[in-house]
């Protein structure tokens, strides 16, 4: 493979926009913005803290050392999630327009692990790992957020391919419900597969006397409405039961407990709406032949 013109197609590129100054490498909470607001991340610009950052009571350190941990944690995921999916649009448009041939290279996976530093096998896994996470975004934010790693991300867009979206959001909630009963913040691949392997899925294919059969013993249902009941639980588990497990809880109050005291005070009022709804749709359940 000739080096040469992959060095000078990029030479070539190396003069700087009048922006240049913002890194799209960068998640935005870190760029520095002419002319804006001030930011109230403590890492905006990219800085790092130190000591002297963190002051005030033995509480108010944690607190503080609690929240950053968390804020750090959550523009990293954001940030390798950003890198992935670069990668990968810049690699498929290089495979797709056999620009790696125009490097001198006759083999597209040979080019793309030589620029990246990689084995070629891993360069046809983080195209595929560019697939799961749009794949795994289906699920919604709340759900998405917890799929950091790249196994776990894999289990969950295979449920999503060969089950469906529903299904896939019923595994996470069973997940996260059994990650918050062993003290985990968010399952690992090992109990998204378990819970996976558990599932009870009807076979989409039935032959036409059970379809006969089916159709004559009762009316049409509304799958939207009835799909909704049969989630409510699930649902729940996933976005309620799991933040409130012990260990959800005390990091919570490490960041700031009287927020806490009064979003506790919100789901109390939120569960008692509840219960009256849940009464009276047993009620009607039991008097419905």
């Amino acid at each position: 493979m000739s080096a040469n013109k992959l060095i000078a197609a990029g030479q070539s590129r190396l003069k700087k926009a009048d922006d240049s100054a913002v890194d799209p490498a960068v998640p935005a909470e870190l760029q520095i913005q002419a002319d804006s607001p001030a930011d109230t991340s403590a890492f905006a610009g990219g800085r790092v803290l130190g000591a002297d950052d963190v002051t005030g009571t033995p509480e108010e350190q944690l607190a503080y050392v609690v929240e950053r941990l968390t804020e750090i944690d959550a523009i990293g995921r954001r940030a390798e999630d950003f890198v992935v999916l670069n990668k990968s649009a810049l690699l498929e448009i290089a495979r797709d327009r056999e620009l790696h041939k125009v490097a001198g290279a006759s083999n597209f996976a040979e080019w793309a692990g030589w620029v990246l530093d990689i084995e070629e096998k891993y360069v046809f896994e983080l195209l595929k790992d560019a697939d799961r996470i749009r794949s795994v975004a289906s699920l919604g934010p709340d759900l998405a957020q917890h799929l950091t790693k790249a196994s776990a991300r894999k289990i969950m867009s295979n449920v999503i391919t060969q089950h469906g979206v529903e299904v896939a959001r019923d595994v996470m909630g069973e997940g996260m419900t059994k990650a918050a009963e062993q003290g985990k913040k968010r399952p690992t691949a090992a109990l998204l597969a378990e819970v996976a392997g558990a599932l009870k899925v009807p076979p989409q294919e039935r032959s036409e006397i059970s379809d006969v059969s089916e159709s004559t013993s009762r009316p049409p249902l509304i799958a939207s409405e009835l799909r909704a009941v049969a989630h409510a639980a699930k649902e729940l588990r996933a976005r309620v039961h799991a933040p409130l497990a012990p260990a959800s809880v005390a990091a919570a109050l490490a960041v700031d407990a009287a927020a806490v005291r009064g979003h506790l005070a919100d789901l109390q009022k939120e569960l008692e709406r509840v219960s009256k709804r849940l009464a009276a749709a047993q009620q009607a359940a039991a008097q419905t032949k």
